[in-house]
């Protein structure tokens, strides 16, 4: 089939649509930023994602992706037109459409035929409604026919081109027969359970994920402080949880808290819009309130343990959300920053992938080009993220190389018994300084019975 993708070039949209290519359609992934197209059209990515570049590559030597700025030629070439455009986080927490209702009036306006439009964007419940009466305003012929389908991602960076190619459910919001014929015909190569449902119910399926999702981060994160006060081991109490059938283990790992542009934006819309519904989510401000806690709490350990924070050296390793990806926006690590920064102490920082951040913290830390040059005479070394390499760092090394052996592992991503052995004084999530654990490998019980 022919689809447009409306702001092709961001993580949703250059992943759906390499990915539809990838399963024999022809897609037109277009954008205004004439920067990134011209990027993409020299086979070069504008974001940071694992698998991405190999996907961009088979995409387009089977020629079956093109890139472009031209809005016509994507509404005149696609029957479906896919809009996953920016639906950021207003001032007030409500989702701000500004881009999606423009996106929306010039389709219209170029229409001359049937087309189906799907939003990929994240929109309140209700959002289909408001699109259908944007684009019957704004036809040129008003008799032209039509039909808005919500299609909700399931994407997490880090892992988005494994989840698009090979996801869990496919969801499929439509109000007329004809467009889910035209949306299973769109993914009948996709051999997995396809939800088909009316557009508000898919348009609140991605809240729920995601509003559940964040709930059990907070949770864990909450259970992770009272271990640290009462000197249980989390990790102990991980592994019994996540044999629970009930339970499982995803997304129950202890850490800084949540961020990325999802699970906080999508958290405040919820409530926004529940509200004015008249809905009380106490439950959902609560995990927000929570998630705040966790940063906090690094900070104030950090300022404890040094006591004087004069002229003291303190390196951040890993800047993006999570690891994977070179997304930093509502990065932990960068909240970890703003409330670090001060003119008596000196910040270095490394990330594989990212290396640089935006004003004014861009200026006020120092970027390393190695985790030995972050690490050498630091007085306390902060892991945000759970890149790979840094998880196979010779401790012994990193020992050698601090003028202050503190470690705050956020990720607990090392095994923290050797970490003592070594003389570390080291802090993970959901254990107290000092406290040894059953296991030599970050707590786990090898032996169950």
């Amino acid at each position: 089939m022919k689809v447009a993708i409306i702001g092709g070039t961001g993580y949703v949209g250059l992943i759906t649509g390499l990915g539809l290519a990838l399963h024999g359609h022809d897609i037109i992934c277009m954008d205004t930023d004439t920067r990134k197209i011209a990027a993409l059209n020299n086979r070069e990515l504008p974001i940071y994602e694992d698998g991405l570049a190999e996907l961009l590559k088979e995409a387009t030597d089977r020629n079956k992706v093109f890139f472009t700025n031209c809005l016509q030629t994507a509404v005149n070439k696609s029957e479906i037109i896919m809009i996953a455009v920016g639906t950021p986080e207003s001032t007030n927490g409500e989702t701000d459409l500004s881009h999606l209702i423009q996106a929306l009036k010039l389709v219209a306006n170029l229409m001359d035929s049937y087309r189906t439009i799907v939003i990929k964007s994240t929109v309140p419940v209700g959002t289909c409604d408001l699109a259908r009466t944007i684009i019957k305003d704004n036809l040129k012929n008003r008799f032209i026919p039509f039909d808005i389908v919500s299609n909700p991602e399931f994407l997490r960076e880090g892992n988005a081109v494994r989840d698009f190619l090979n996801p869990d459910r496919i969801v499929i919001g439509v109000d007329n027969p004809e467009s889910a014929v035209i949306m299973k015909e769109l993914y009948q190569t996709f051999k997995v359970p396809i939800v088909l449902t009316d557009t508000r119910s898919a348009e609140m399926v991605k809240y729920a994920c995601n509003a559940y999702l964040a709930t059990r981060i907070s949770f864990i994160n909450e259970i992770a402080e009272i271990s640290e006060k009462v000197n249980a081991d989390i990790h102990a109490i991980l592994e019994s949880m996540k044999l629970d059938k009930r339970i499982g283990g995803l997304y129950l790992n202890p850490g800084p808290g949540f961020g990325g542009p999802c699970l906080t934006k999508d958290l405040k819309s919820l409530i926004s819009f529940a509200s004015k519904a008249k809905a009380e989510l106490p439950l959902f401000k609560a995990v927000l309130e929570r998630n705040e806690v966790q940063i906090n709490n690094i900070i104030k350990f950090v300022i404890s343990e040094l006591k004087d924070i004069r002229g003291q050296k303190i390196t951040v390793l890993g800047l993006s959300f999570k690891a994977g990806t070179n997304d930093t926006r509502n990065s932990p690590a960068l909240h970890l920053l703003e409330k670090l920064i001060d003119p008596k102490i000196r910040i270095h920082v490394y990330d594989p992938v990212v290396k640089s951040i935006e004003e004014p913290l861009n200026s006020r830390v120092s970027f390393s080009k190695s985790i030995e040059e972050a690490v050498r005479n630091t007085d306390c070394l902060i892991v945000m993220t759970e890149w790979p390499e840094f998880k196979e760092l010779d401790l012994e090394t990193v020992y050698h190389l601090m003028r202050n052996p503190l470690i705050v592992d956020t990720r607990n991503i090392f095994p923290y018994n050797k970490a003592l052995s070594l003389g570390f004084r080291y802090k993970g999530i959901g254990i107290g300084i000092g406290i040894a654990c059953a296991d030599n490998s970050n707590g786990t019980l090898k032996n169950i019975i």
